[in-house]
């Protein structure tokens, strides 16, 4: 009796093993041993990143901080069959370029939205920034470093000459100059919270 509930726990075993094997879906899914599975999200579904950048401002007596948002946002597939890229018509977009203008273009108005000059404070920032390296402290040095370094993408055209400058008279160690054009510097915001 013993050999006899061996052997149909075996054919039990056996026979479930091969019907699992012809209701696999794909190649892989039989590499895998298991059914590939999907993740189906209701229509107009969408997923989004958001990212804020905080900044405490010192000398006041509340809680006070000036912060930047940013956000970006992606529709998500309505079924596991379309394979193709989804988007909405009413969401297709140029494609954009991004250089170095645009960037300090946008820095400038963020400094002048609050209540510094633009240009000046974007010079001592790249001066200060090419005075004290901050390449080696994690992601957001990495960060500092590309957008405060003119040299470190192709030189642009419609680049002025006052970035570079500020870069190499940073590199000298001589930013000085820049602080009666600027009164709060990148470094004196970041030492307030750091």
């Amino acid at each position: 009796m013993h050999y006899v509930s061996r052997l149909l726990v075996f054919l039990g075993s056996f026979w479930t093993f091969r019907y699992c094997e012809t209701t696999k879906n794909s190649e892989i899914a039989m590499i895998l041993h298991r059914p590939i599975r999907a993740l189906s999200f209701p229509n107009n579904s969408n997923m989004g990143i958001f990212l804020a950048l905080v900044f405490p401002l010192a000398g006041s007596l509340k809680s006070v901080s000036l912060s930047y948002f940013f956000e970006a946002n992606y529709y998500l597939p309505p079924n596991s069959t379309y394979f193709e890229p989804y988007y909405y018509p009413h969401a297709s977009r140029k494609k954009r370029s991004i250089d170095r203008t645009t960037i300090y273009q946008a820095l400038e108005n963020k400094f002048e939205s609050s209540g510094f000059p633009g240009r000046e404070c974007l010079l001592r920032s790249i001066c200060e920034t090419a005075e004290s390296p901050v390449r080696h402290n994690g992601i957001l040095g990495d960060i500092m470093h590309v957008l405060f370094t003119p040299s470190s993408s192709m030189k642009e055209d419609d680049l002025s000459e006052d970035f570079f400058e500020a870069e190499f008279v940073g590199r000298n160690g001589s930013c000085s100059k820049y602080h009666p054009m600027c009164p709060l510097g990148l470094f004196d915001m970041i030492g307030t919270w750091a």
